[in-house]
């Protein structure tokens, strides 16, 4: 009988769900987060047979039949070993790999380099004992790691010594290509003895999915490059198949419904220190589709928790152009972003679990992300950088293989386009316009027609109920003028959103005039020279009061030093709720009009089909 080798059968049962291989010839039930059925190999009418995609197996508590994919296929269908491996590979789309005459002999060469592994463990946990590990220590000292931690995560050390372990393995009985095969000594071309792959570094183990050490990563602590060093692929390691932290994580990740995907083994550490067990790290490179799979098996929506700099939110991004085509109902993504500068250590250190909850509770969907990794992109909001944001959202909507899924997508981002933009991103815009030119002014300028100069007013008799309601609208105007004051280089973005406000409010009015105006007069957006641009219209009163407390206690991503997606992420929520009143206001201004100026039955259902859009998509402000 032909060998297969483990790591293909390792990557069948990763792209596959034993319940998609199963359902395919049974029907199941959902019943948690197992499946069951009545038993396919014995007749029965209650169901005992149960599916587990996370532990991948499937188990009848009525006759004892046990198994994974390739035993299910088997004794399903009849099928021998060879064709079940077949019949999945198929299903999952894969080529199978080519005859190895020599498999058995490789598959022997692996049982080696796994005992050699287990070897390894044990000398560097030894090692961190010792005196030469004081530096290593220190380090863990440091960190604030505790013993059981150290122990739990089997973390030792490599002295700093060319074949400290090289020598120490080969007198345990190991032969020198099984040393070097393992990724534990390399042999240089010059034929001078091996030496040691790790030296003077602190040492992770990395585990299989069984909970076998398969590899190592190591930080440096000295000076030296690379800081972390991992293991390169191997006859046993394959390191876009596993994640770190994997088998320790599982169990909790099931109890909890949750896992968390952070940028390296320190932050998982840190987290299961803190009692948060559930998290897992890629080793050393970006998420793969064969990681993604991996977690999609633990939970539908893993949480991709990374740092909050540049190279994190590229990491993020990575993550969701790779995740879009593998996208599928119940199946999906989610993206926590960490304060810039602070990785998951530092928060808890500083903030504690508390901390992490509330960068965990503001979460992002897929598409939320994506929209505001592309909105931030803009250079200005003008038609032109409209149509390529568009173009761009449309392009990743594209790789979504799943139709139905692709079409509630789309519609969720002409949601985000139209309460940004006021318009649908494909059809032709009926709306106000505004545009930046000459004699173009907020709030009287050519084109814009301010509601409030038809001398209407709202509906409505309830005093109490309309100075209520005016007060709450001051004041999300001013949060907004302050969120511009603190940030001024966001009026060349959100200028066309801030011209075509309705404020009835005189003072208001004035001062959104004067921010407007600024872009005209092409005043240099930093808060010393839009100030002096306020100033010089006598609004420096305004100005300091809307800096103040009292108005950004009211919203913090107002405040300057909010971070700049925590600052887009409220202007969006602001300007989708004037947009939602100034329509309500427009449908209330034509019923009244209609007798008066003949407003054709089409264009008030159009507005009122606006307006009831926007009341669904978005609670009213």
């Amino acid at each position: 009988m032909a060998t297969i080798p483990p790591a293909f059968l390792d990557e069948l049962r990763t792209r596959l769900d034993l319940s998609d291989v199963v359902g395919a010839r049974v029907k199941l039930q959902r019943k948690g987060r197992e499946w069951t059925a009545c038993c396919p190999f014995h007749n029965e009418k209650t169901p005992s047979f149960y599916v587990n995609n996370e532990k991948g197996f499937y188990h009848c508590f009525g006759c004892g039949q046990h198994g994974d994919h390739i035993g299910f296929v088997m004794n399903h269908d009849g099928q021998t070993f060879i064709e079940a491996v077949e019949t999945l590979a198929a299903q999952a789309g894969v080529d199978m790999p080519k005859a190895d005459p020599d498999a058995a002999r490789k598959a022997e060469r692996a049982k080696g380099l796994k005992e050699a592994m287990v070897a390894a463990v044990k000398a560097y946990q030894d090692a961190l004992t010792l005196p030469e590990g004081e530096t290593a220590r220190a380090y863990i000292d440091k960190r604030g790691l505790s013993p059981e931690t150290v122990q739990h995560f089997g973390l030792g050390y490599s002295p700093d010594s060319r074949d400290w372990l090289f020598k120490k393995l080969i007198a345990q009985g190991f032969s020198a290509q099984v040393i070097i095969d393992a990724a534990l000594a390399k042999a240089p071309e010059d034929g001078r003895p091996p030496f040691d792959m790790f030296r003077g570094r602190l040492m992770f183990p990395i585990w299989d999915r069984q909970g076998n050490p398969v590899a190592f990563g190591g930080r440096i602590l000295g000076d030296g490059e690379p800081k972390y060093l991992n293991s390169p692929d191997t006859p046993i390691f394959h390191k876009g198949l596993l994640l770190y932290g994997h088998h320790l994580a599982r169990k909790s990740a099931h109890d909890r419904g949750e896992i968390l995907v952070v940028e390296g083994y320190m932050d998982a550490i840190a987290l299961a220190q803190a009692g948060v067990d559930n998290a897992v790290a890629p080793l050393g490179t970006a998420l793969t589709e064969d990681h993604l799979r991996l977690l999609w098996k633990m939970v539908p929506a893993p949480t991709v928790c990374l740092d909050g700099d540049a190279a994190g939110q590229r990491a993020a991004r990575r993550t969701a152009e790779r995740a879009l085509p593998l996208l599928q109902a119940g199946k999906s993504v989610k993206f926590a972003t960490l304060p810039d500068g602070q990785d998951p250590d530092d928060l808890l250190k500083h903030g504690g679990l508390r901390a992490l909850q509330t960068v965990l509770s503001k979460s992002e969907t897929l598409p939320a992300a994506l929209w505001r990794w592309e909105r931030m992109s803009m250079a200005r909001n003008d038609a032109e950088q409209r149509a390529a944001l568009w173009s761009r959202i449309n392009s990743a909507l594209k790789t979504v293989e799943d139709s139905s899924l692709n079409a509630a997508l789309e519609a969720d981002m002409v949601g985000r386009f139209e309460a940004s933009f006021g318009h649908h991103p494909f059809r032709k815009n009926t709306g106000r316009q505004w545009q930046r030119g000459a004699g173009g002014g907020a709030g009287g300028g050519k084109g814009y027609r301010n509601p409030a100069a038809t001398g209407l007013k709202r509906p409505g008799n309830d005093r109490v109920s309309a100075l209520d309601t005016q007060a709450l609208a001051r004041r999300q105007y001013e949060v907004l003028f302050a969120v511009f004051l603190n940030h001024p280089d966001l009026l060349e973005l959100y200028g066309e959103n801030l011209a075509t406000l309705t404020m009835l409010d005189v003072d208001l009015a004035q001062f959104r005039d004067a921010l407007v105006q600024a872009l005209f007069a092409d005043v240099t957006l930093d808060s010393e020279h839009l100030g002096a641009h306020l100033s010089e219209r006598g609004l420096d009163s305004m100005v300091e009061r809307l800096t103040g407390f009292e108005t950004q206690l009211h919203a913090g991503f107002a405040k300057p030093e909010a971070r700049k997606d925590e600052v887009i992420e409220g202007l969006e929520t602001l300007f989708a709720g004037f947009m939602h009143r100034d329509m309500q206001h427009e449908l209330q201004v034509s019923r009244v009009a209609l007798p008066a100026y003949a407003v054709s039955d089409d264009e008030l259902k159009a507005l009122h089909l606006r307006a009831k859009a926007y009341t669904d998509a978005k609670p009213s402000s």
